[in-house]
């Protein structure tokens, strides 16, 4: 609430439909680039190499975990509400799916042409993470999880996502290394991916602010 006015629920869920739309999209982009994909991505995209499981379907069954792991380290403090990032992933996985059925021409010509697709990819992704954060209503499920680590453990935020991020392709490497006896869909691309999103990330929030004007309505 703000004063007499208060926030949309129908425009909140739109704008964050808006932000998984786009962080799906330059996911896939990130990734057609062949350098690796982004570090939150990179768990699920190894999955894939081993399994029929899609990009978008992997991401929903790896997140799934993340949820499962919020519950076990909040037991009752866990919000019934948040139950919901479920659906947030389950649309996030299927724009991954469509992203990478959409982009498949975007195949670029050269490592040059391939960093320029992960850094634009990137900054959509950014874009999308930025509108999330905006619409205020529901967490990814990684960050929930990050989030329960910080009640639990009183550490920072940034860095236990930081830690987490590096955690999970540390996992991935293992698990491609252990499964596929080489290291998959992991390379320069996922570190530049890291930077980038952060980089992007931190300029586009102040840019996107006038979307939390939009969601205020009498």
């Amino acid at each position: 609430m703000h004063g007499r006015y208060r926030h949309s629920v129908t425009r909140q869920c739109g704008l964050l439909f808006l932000g998984l739309a786009l962080a799906g999209f330059g996911v896939a982009l990130t990734t057609r680039a062949g350098l690796g994909t982004s570090p939150i991505s990179s768990l699920p995209y190894v999955v894939t190499f081993f399994t029929p499981l899609s990009f978008g379907a992997a991401t929903f069954a790896v997140n799934v975990l993340f949820v499962v792991g919020q519950v076990a380290l909040l037991g009752r403090r866990f919000p019934p509400f948040q139950w919901f990032q479920l659906a947030v992933v389950t649309v996030f996985g299927a724009f991954i799916d469509l992203g990478m059925w959409l982009s498949q021409t975007l195949v670029p010509r050269g490592y040059a042409g391939s960093v320029a697709e992960v850094l634009a990819g990137s900054v959509v992704l950014a874009a999308g993470i930025a509108l999330q954060i905006h619409a205020n209503l529901l967490f990814n499920p990684g960050e929930g999880l990050v989030k329960a680590l910080c009640h639990v453990l009183k550490w920072r935020f940034a860095w236990l996502k930081m830690g987490f991020d590096v955690s999970l392709v540390a996992l991935a490497a293992a698990l491609s290394a252990a499964v596929l006896h080489d290291i998959e869909g992991l390379r320069e691309g996922t570190l530049l991916a890291a930077f980038a999103v952060g980089a992007a990330l931190r300029a586009l929030i102040p840019l996107t602010r006038p979307f939390k004007k939009w969601l205020i309505v009498r």
